[in-house]
């Protein structure tokens, strides 16, 4: 069976995370644009991305990448987290330059699939903290470590990890998927094979 992975799926993907985080129903948050989630009921904007290197930040440049199946949320394990990190660091920075277009809420939020699993709280936490995030719009960083998520505050330099069980994690990729084949937002998909 051919499965599709764009940009619809991981938005999908990372909102099902985040009712779990945030302890929410499912319609409490929002899919849109510019934001690519909000939360109303608590005045939170997030955008969602992924770690690539600059070059496979282009679209075109995607994928050979989801061919690959190397950037599902269900990633493998990393040897070289040094280049995971680079990645990270060049999704933020992207990310950075861009939100002077995006709406600002009262807490706006930044997620990243980092497509790794074996980051580690405290080496993540110095990472990010030693990158001196600037906390004039993004407040938080969530980065998705396909088995948590690790939300970073950027005012007190402190991170909070959360779990998932692997019945939600499985759960969570078919809802994506079959988000990604019904949804009514008109992106272009890659297909995989």
């Amino acid at each position: 069976m051919r499965e599709t992975y764009s940009k619809n799926y991981f938005e999908k993907y990372a909102a099902l995370t985040l009712t779990l985080f945030f302890n929410i129903d499912k319609e409490a948050i929002i899919q849109s644009d510019r934001p690519d989630l909000r939360i109303p009921s608590i005045q939170f904007g997030i955008e969602v991305t992924q770690a690539l290197t600059p070059q496979e930040a282009v679209e075109d440049m995607k994928k050979p990448l989801y061919m690959s199946l190397d950037l599902t949320p269900f990633d493998h394990s990393h040897q070289d987290l040094a280049f995971v990190y680079e990645k990270i660091d060049d999704a933020i920075d992207r990310k950075l330059k861009k939100a002077k277009n995006y709406e600002h809420y009262l807490y706006n939020g930044l997620y990243i699939f980092s497509h790794c699993h074996n980051l580690l709280q405290e080496s993540l936490q110095h990472f990010l903290s030693q990158k001196q995030i600037p906390h004039d719009f993004y407040q938080y960083i969530f980065i998705n470590s396909v088995t948590k998520i690790y939300c970073f505050d950027i005012l007190s330099n402190q991170i909070i990890p959360f779990s998932f069980h692997r019945q939600d994690l499985i759960k969570m990729n078919l809802e994506a998927l079959i988000y990604e084949k019904t949804c009514s937002k008109k992106r272009r998909k890659i297909i995989i094979p």
